[in-house]
């Protein structure tokens, strides 16, 4: 399902070791004794007007082929909703094209769309990973060599404040992180940063953590956490978190 395999690391990471709950929240469906579909829920502390609730966030959903289109994603997930409904007050989700029609199905409704963005550094292999001709290759190179360009001609004209420096950290700095989450606290709904969250969340196997903190001489201002693929892949890195929040 996943498009390459997930270890006993990672499952032990994302389920297991949850700090939020107990228990493994997952439900599987199962026919002639083998597991045909599974449904797990990833729980995580969240913060809505101040207030405090563990809520489940249904992920990593997954049909056998042989199964698929018989109705078993919505059964599952009644299931689930059956047997959680009463412990956690709401459930949360980024559902995908292939999940979403069947989430709204069952009662979740859309607040926003999720925007990413995206910057290429190396166009050529990307391109090259996707077609393999000497034409595309060339066109490629090309088009690295144009990117780079004018990522260096960007990178010219930004400045920095006067007096703000970047310390970088290859630990997560859990107490500092905490603290900036602390400084602005926003009312809506978000995930709560605090020394439990931060001591677990960033222990992801398939990825290699790095913080970046802004500081001036008295504190330190603002920081980012940036997770960088350990797979196979195109090497990819993704801005993970920011705080402060506002």
């Amino acid at each position: 399902v996943f498009g390459r395999p997930k270890d006993a690391e990672w499952f032990a990471w994302k389920y297991e070791n949850n700090p939020y709950v107990d228990h493994v929240p997952i439900l599987v469906a199962t026919a002639d004794g083998a597991i045909v579909g599974a449904r797990p829920f990833f729980a995580l502390c969240m913060s809505c007007n101040r207030n405090h609730d563990v809520v489940l966030q249904p992920c990593d959903a997954m049909v056998h082929p042989d199964h698929r289109r018989q109705g078993l994603f919505t059964r599952m997930t009644e299931r689930a909703i059956e047997r959680y409904g009463g412990d956690y007050r709401y459930f949360f989700n980024f559902p995908n094209d292939l999940s979403l029609s069947g989430n709204r199905k069952l009662g979740w409704r859309s607040v926003s769309k999720l925007v990413a963005y995206y910057r290429i550094e190396n166009p050529g292999r990307v391109a090259a990973a996707r077609i393999d001709s000497a034409l595309t290759r060339v066109g490629a190179e090309l088009g690295t060599v144009l990117a780079q360009g004018y990522y260096r001609f960007r990178e010219t004209l930004s400045t920095s404040p006067s007096g703000i420096s970047v310390r970088i950290e290859d630990e997560i700095p859990t107490a500092e992180l905490t603290a900036l989450y602390r400084r602005s606290v926003p009312d809506g709904i978000h995930v709560v940063r605090d020394e439990r969250f931060y001591g677990w969340r960033f222990e992801n196997p398939d990825w290699n953590y790095t913080t970046y903190l802004a500081e001036t001489d008295e504190d330190v201002q603002a920081a980012i956490v940036v997770g960088t693929s350990t797979d196979s892949g195109p090497t990819t890195t993704r801005f993970v978190d920011t705080v402060p929040l506002e």
